[in-house]
């Protein structure tokens, strides 16, 4: 896929369901291709995957439920490794129950998401669309610690929110390594 095309997508999405996701996803692209170039990784890729991370979004307003929602949608496209992001990218602390959202799938969904999450292993470019989706709003970028609570006081605090912190700034050191400096200095 090619990022013209990649953007189209997201057009045609949001001619579907408009809203604050279509910004943020732009951003978590921006800020992944910025990330990437800096790190050796393939920057035109980053930006492809972070465009479409949030793909299932398309489908209307919904909780965890967009992850299997983009999933299934690029997978039948045949778009394998953009329908991976969707599925790993609200995953950093790789557990079913690891999600800032409520469930909205069925028992026998959140067992298939279960089940794959079980059978991956997490490459870069999961755990950079990761991090930029936690440190991108619609309006911008943040700390991630700002998400972290913001996240909290919207959806509550849970058995795995501890470890989806750990694993959150775990990503962001692992890049601040990969990079050689700050991922927060390439906000701008």
């Amino acid at each position: 896929m090619d990022r013209a095309y990649a953007e189209k997508i997201l057009l045609d999405a949001k001619n579907l369901n408009e809203g604050p996701w279509i910004k943020h996803s732009y951003n978590v692209a921006c800020l992944a291709e910025k990330i990437a170039a800096r790190a050796g990784m393939d920057s035109e890729k980053a930006y492809i995957i972070g465009l479409l991370h949030d793909i299932g979004r398309r489908n209307g307003n919904m909780a965890a439920r967009h992850a299997l929602e983009g999933y299934q949608y690029l997978h039948d496209m045949g778009y394998e490794e953009e329908a991976r992001i969707c599925m790993t990218h609200t995953f950093q602390y790789k557990h079913v129950e690891g999600i800032y959202d409520e469930w909205d799938c069925t028992d026998e969904e959140k067992q298939f998401i279960s089940n794959y999450l079980k059978e991956i292993v997490y490459d870069d470019y999961d755990k950079l669309i990761q991090l930029c989706d936690a440190l991108s709003l619609a309006n911008g970028y943040c700390y991630a610690e700002k998400k972290m609570v913001s996240s909290v006081i919207k959806y509550g605090f849970k058995d795995a929110t501890i470890n989806k912190w750990k694993s959150i700034l775990e990503l962001k050191e692992y890049f601040d390594s990969k990079i050689s400096g700050d991922v927060y200095t390439l906000f701008d």
